[in-house]
């Protein structure tokens, strides 16, 4: 069975931002800031308006990276 290796646009692993922890790309917003946001219950608009310089795509890029490198942004969060 081939492993599918999933591709996230809008993210990126940097050493010289951010200590090379996920933020979306071109930013310094750090995944694990939207994952707190939206996991203490900010909706996607309150993140957006939170967040005027990242784009709904990218947004939604930083969940879906979380829902696939949970173990790694939990790590951040603790």
């Amino acid at each position: 069975m081939a492993t599918i290796q999933i591709q996230h646009s809008y993210i990126e692993k940097n050493p010289a931002v951010y200590e090379g922890k996920a933020v979306i790309k071109g930013t310094r917003v750090p995944v694990a800031s939207i994952v707190n946001h939206y996991r203490s219950g900010m909706s996607i608009e309150e993140l957006l308006e939170g967040y005027p310089s990242i784009t709904p795509a990218q947004l939604f890029d930083a969940l879906s990276y979380y829902f696939d490198n949970k173990e790694e942004i939990d790590k951040e969060l603790a």
